[in-house]
């Protein structure tokens, strides 16, 4: 998502587009291969803002997954994720590094068998493989 189609979803919403808004956004889309954590945001943007609170953005992080901008990632590495990849996909972990990456692969429907459901629907899967990346295996 482009800063000016962010920029024109927070207004619509009736949020100004502050230099805090702004910072995170380019963060995250700066850092979006390594699937940031709010943590690493926040380390990295106390260079630009040193009075940039990890609250704000958490609160910056939400608004942005409210819109459609990020979405955030329950991978098992200790602290949510985030990802501003707007493609389907799912995601590999590594086990040793907590390194993630976009993988692209068609895992088909699932259901949850009719005994398990106790009138839950699914409505949307992700797929998470773990393993050991490339650089750890070295």
């Amino acid at each position: 998502m482009t800063p000016e189609t962010v920029e024109s979803l927070l207004r619509a919403r009736g949020l100004r587009v502050t230099p805090q808004r702004s910072l995170v956004f380019r963060l995250v889309r700066q850092l979006g291969a390594e699937h940031p954590s709010a943590e690493s945001i926040h380390v990295r943007a106390l260079r630009d803002m040193p009075s940039l609170s990890l609250r704000t953005v958490y609160t910056v992080l939400d608004e942005l997954e409210e819109i459609g901008a990020v979405r955030s990632l329950e991978v098992g590495t200790g602290s949510k994720r985030f990802c501003v990849n707007p493609r389907r996909h799912h995601h590999l972990v590594c086990r040793r590094c907590g390194r993630i990456s976009d993988v692209f692969v068609d895992v088909g429907p699932l259901e949850v068998p009719p005994d398990q459901r106790h009138g839950f629907l699914v409505t949307d899967h992700e797929v998470v493989f773990r393993g050991i990346c490339a650089g750890c295996r070295s």
